[in-house]
């Protein structure tokens, strides 16, 4: 919590207890008002000014705060950004996701800044269940902020220094070139041209060129749902101070994390099969296979990444987005591919040829025959070529009520998303093979 925080909560205590010991004293019998009491309570009432005059103080100190640091991230985008879109940066620099709490918490839709931001993105401002308050996904960039307390009474106070959040593995689907896109309502379709006309030289006054067959394919992604749950129980809310924005910032941690794990892995654990997503593992693109035998070998490896250039969707290997599994990145890591000479890793042989990559963890942890080793992006043309459409009303329920009688919270976070390639020529995936 910082400084400015801190000194906002503080001034809404010091406002919460100056209005009960009020309400208090409004209560009391007349017979029961003593001069004391009627001095406190003019003394009360003769604060009141002045705790408001700090609350507003410190909100407007919050507000800056937070302004400031949105501010870093907006200005590189604003600069290059038509101008609907800078427009739309301007109004989220106003956006607070407190206030989208807050509807949630009393079951209302939003007002003020957040409602308009949601009209520029033409967003609903209630959920599709009563009680769910909708809000943009993009608000829940993973973060994490550490708390710190001061134990004011050792002996009957115990508060955390420091909350360690569970750790999740790297997102790595933006760098293998999958476009992140937020689609309206509706179903949304990807039309590619997949065939078309070639050039040919004609001789002067003959005839132009023949007709040309033309093929458009369209691909289309549908909403589909996923969500993350978390219950606790009032006792334990009571009992860990800031539990329950732990289990927020785990819920949006781990929302972030399963989508693009899905885009390597797919994810067919749905109930039935429309919610399905096929990830890079089984989709249908094309598939290099590199032995067992081979894998070892610098010439060898860099040929399969080699044979990925086709001159059309990568003209070298730098046109190669490449993201491995770590169990390629280890083998390739410890592996010295000539002793003899030089000691030279395999994994600096490659780089040294001029490929790079990044690793994510839980694709594959070996490099056993079946295992994938990379998956790879072409990068000529690659935006939209693989697509993870984003519904942008995603929900946040906040539900005290179904298991009220056990003293139970639940907290829902849901999003409709689908994963399709329009044009799979842009991508392909590395197998260890016997």
């Amino acid at each position: 919590m910082t400084k400015t925080q801190k000194a906002l909560r503080e001034a809404r205590e010091a406002k919460s207890k100056n209005r009960q010991r009020m309400a208090e004293i409004g209560l009391m019998a007349e017979a029961d008002a003593t001069d004391e009491i009627r001095s406190e309570q003019e003394t009360l009432e003769a604060a009141i000014p002045d705790l408001e005059r700090r609350e507003r103080a410190a909100q407007v100190a919050v507000d800056a705060e937070e302004d400031e640091q949105r501010a870093a991230a907006d200005d590189a985008a604003k600069a290059g950004a038509d101008p609907e879109t800078r427009e739309r940066l301007e109004l989220r620099g106003k956006v607070k996701i407190g206030r989208f709490l807050e509807a949630a918490l009393e079951t209302r839709a939003v007002d003020g800044a957040e409602a308009e931001y949601m009209a520029a993105l033409k967003m609903p401002l209630t959920g599709r269940v009563q009680g769910g308050t909708s809000f943009p996904l993009e608000l829940l960039a993973p973060e994490i902020r550490h708390e710190e307390r001061a134990t004011t009474d050792a002996e009957t106070v115990t508060t955390p220094r420091r909350w360690l959040d569970r750790l999740f593995a790297g997102t790595a689907a933006a760098n293998v070139g999958i476009t992140m896109e937020s689609v309206p309502a509706g179903v949304a379709s990807y039309p590619v041209t997949t065939a078309g006309a070639s050039a040919a030289q004609r001789q002067r006054v003959t005839d132009s060129a023949a007709d040309a067959a033309w093929t458009i394919g369209v691909t289309e992604a549908k909403p589909k749902r996923n969500a993350v749950r978390a219950v606790f129980t009032i006792e334990d809310a009571a009992r860990i101070p800031g539990l329950e924005d732990a289990l927020n910032r785990d819920l949006r941690m781990a929302l972030t994390e399963g989508v693009d794990r899905a885009i390597f892995v797919g994810d067919a654990g749905a109930t039935g099969t429309d919610a399905d997503i096929t990830g890079l593992q089984t989709a249908g693109i094309t598939e290099v296979t590199l032995t067992q035998a081979n894998k070892i070998k610098g010439p060898e490896t860099l040929a399969a990444f080699g044979g990925m250039v086709d001159g059309i969707s990568a003209m070298s290997l730098g046109d190669l987005r490449v993201v491995t599994a770590i169990g390629a990145w280890r083998l390739w890591l410890s592996t010295i591919i000539n002793s003899a000479a030089d000691n030279m890793t395999l994994a600096a042989f490659l780089r040294e040829a001029g490929l790079s990559w990044t690793a994510r963890g839980e694709i594959e942890d070996a490099t056993a025959n079946g295992d994938f080793g990379a998956f790879v992006g072409l990068g000529r043309g690659i935006e939209g070529a693989g697509v993870a459409a984003v519904w942008e009303s995603g929900e946040l329920i906040r539900d005290p009520y179904s298991k009220a009688a056990t003293g139970e919270v639940a907290i829902t976070l849901c999003y409709l998303w689908d994963f399709v390639l329009p044009r799979t020529g842009n991508f392909r995936r590395l197998k260890f093979v016997t």
